[in-house]
């Protein structure tokens, strides 16, 4: 129903020669959408309510796909190749009749995102993916295979680029964090630790065992020092599942925003979840669990924040950390070359960077 309004509403969008077409879950880096205001004339695209009620306030205009993305889906599941050939010539039409000079995407390795830089390539039009999480030196790349350029968080990840040979010098841009940091201060402290929750046991049914033995360890290792310990689910778990697996963990608050999460707690732990780095970034503790048999890198070694390989390290750290009134002494900031901070923000870097290639 969202889709046909908005596809009623796109015909009366006033076009110019500064279209910019944005992937709906961009809407995430405000100040990046703000200077696209500023600059050109942004529309976003894809099937999301978030970037539609934006687009009511008269800012952004939104163009939904959704009946593109139906046809495609249903072409690969059927094997049908006749959707699969109109969905590939009905975006084609709307690319020309939009006619943006670039296209933003939030990763390009889906298959709604795999058509978009398809179509986007065979009419000529620049595709750029955003860095939208870490990727390991451990493991293969999998985003940026199809876009045209890809802008990074730093030097680390450019180098992971150039090794894998995925992309070109001239193809890859450091943006720098696109968040916006909250820079608080540590000089409050609540004793209050979260752990990070991933969805490991998706790759291997054993990791649930391991991951039940470790909330439940660091639950009652954090009561013993009088540290409030919660947990806080990846999205992608069942949460009705996990609280009966941990009945005995508190759990951060349902619908708690992940900004918020960080600005109510001190002290965060997690294997090598992107949120564990964001809260190092924010000014927050953050310590490395490397307990799973999985490839990761060693935040430790790149500058992130400490690092532990057992539960019995953790315990004499977090000892350590019960005595202190601050944590100041413990915090060391991200190093710049893993993650850049931009100047003077992430949304006037970017600019900066589209202007480059176009």
């Amino acid at each position: 129903m969202t889709s046909k309004i908005c596809y009623k509403l796109s015909k009366f969008y006033k076009k110019g020669d500064n279209q910019i077409l944005v992937h709906d879950l961009l809407n995430r880096y405000p100040s990046i959408i703000n200077q696209l205001e500023l600059n050109y004339n942004p529309i976003f695209f894809g099937n999301d309510i978030k970037p539609f009620i934006k687009s009511l306030k008269g800012k952004t205009n939104f163009y939904p796909f959704y009946d593109i993305y139906k046809e495609v889906y249903e072409g690969v599941l059927d094997y049908n190749d006749s959707l699969l050939e109109k969905g590939f010539m009905d975006l084609e039409n709307i690319l020309k009749e939009i006619d943006p000079k670039l296209i933003v995407l939030n990763h390009d390795f889906t298959t709604d995102t795999k058509l978009v830089s398809l179509v986007a390539k065979e009419l000529g039009i620049p595709t750029v993916e955003i860095q939208h999480g870490i990727y390991s030196g451990k493991g293969t790349i999998v985003p940026g295979n199809y876009a045209d350029y890809v802008f990074v968080w730093g030097e680390y990840f450019k180098n992971l680029y150039l090794a894998s040979k995925i992309k070109q010098d001239r193809e890859i841009r450091i943006l720098g964090y696109p968040y916006q940091l909250q820079q608080q201060k540590l000089s409050h402290y609540n004793k209050k630790v979260v752990y990070l929750g991933q969805n490991l046991e998706l790759y291997d049914d054993s990791f649930l065992n391991q991951k039940d033995n470790t909330i439940n360890e660091l639950n009652s290792l954090c009561s013993g020092l009088g540290l409030q310990f919660s947990y806080r689910p990846h999205p992608s778990q069942n949460l009705g599942l996990l609280k009966s697996v941990f009945p005995e963990v508190r759990f951060t608050p349902d619908g708690e925003t992940f900004a918020d999460t960080i600005k109510n707690n001190e002290i965060f732990i997690s294997f090598n979840s992107t949120a564990l780095i964001e809260a190092a970034l924010n000014s927050k503790l953050s310590i490395q669990l490397k307990n799973y048999s999985l490839p990761a890198d060693d935040f430790e070694e790149l500058g992130i924040c400490r690092s532990f390989t057992s539960l019995s390290e953790l315990k004499e750290f977090l000892k350590d950390i019960k005595t202190l009134d601050d944590l100041k002494s413990l915090y060391s900031p991200v190093d710049p070359s893993y993650i850049e901070i931009p100047t003077p923000n992430s949304g006037e870097k970017f600019i900066e960077l589209i202007k480059e290639i176009l």
